[in-house]
């Protein structure tokens, strides 16, 4: 192994509470049922507009979904690291890494705009080479092309970077990237 990538939400940082209130002040404006937390585990991983389509009833209109979806981002900008904190023990396991010859690297399927801004936030000195996350153009996770593009910068294969997530997006992630 020569690299570790990371994915962010629930892996690097706990933002669950955050994504939750900002989901549900956008929920709320629209007249929508606003939901526990702990449902929103179940609606992340597959990026915000997925995010947006789970937290809605079912046969949403398009249009509705769209204008749900930029209330959401407008409002997550501004509260971006409300309620938002690094998992005890993260700083500890990358001075650790960075002890060593391994590339660090970070994909998310947060738009890249807040992605590479919790990089600055919350990992500035910790090593990381490379930080991305959803770009036009580029699937979302679990599609392996953002994990092979990092890989591609960090000049490696696919089977010399291991992948750390915590949901079974990243988990097929890993494994279409082989």
């Amino acid at each position: 192994m020569k690299a570790v990538i990371f994915d962010l939400d629930g892996t690097l940082i706990n933002s669950l509470d955050n994504i939750a209130s900002c989901m549900n002040k956008s929920l709320k404006k629209f007249g929508f049922e606003e939901h526990e937390t702990e449902k929103y585990r179940y609606f992340i991983g597959d990026g915000s507009f997925m995010l947006t389509k789970r937290a809605l009833p079912q046969n949403t209109e398009d249009e509705i979904i769209k204008k749900v979806f930029d209330l959401f981002i407008n409002t997550y900008e501004d509260n971006i690291y409300e309620n938002t904190a690094t998992y005890d023990g993260i700083y500890e396991m990358l001075e650790k890494l960075q002890n060593t010859n391994l590339k660090l690297g970070i994909l998310s399927n947060k738009p890249d705009k807040f992605t590479k801004q919790f990089g600055v936030k919350f990992f500035n000195n910790c090593g990381f080479e490379q930080i991305q996350g959803q770009k036009e153009g580029i699937a979302p996770k679990p599609d392996p092309s953002g994990v092979l593009d990092i890989a591609k910068t960090f000049n490696l294969k696919p089977e010399e970077v291991f992948y750390v997530g915590d949901s079974s997006t990243d988990m097929l992630t890993a494994s279409n990237a082989n």
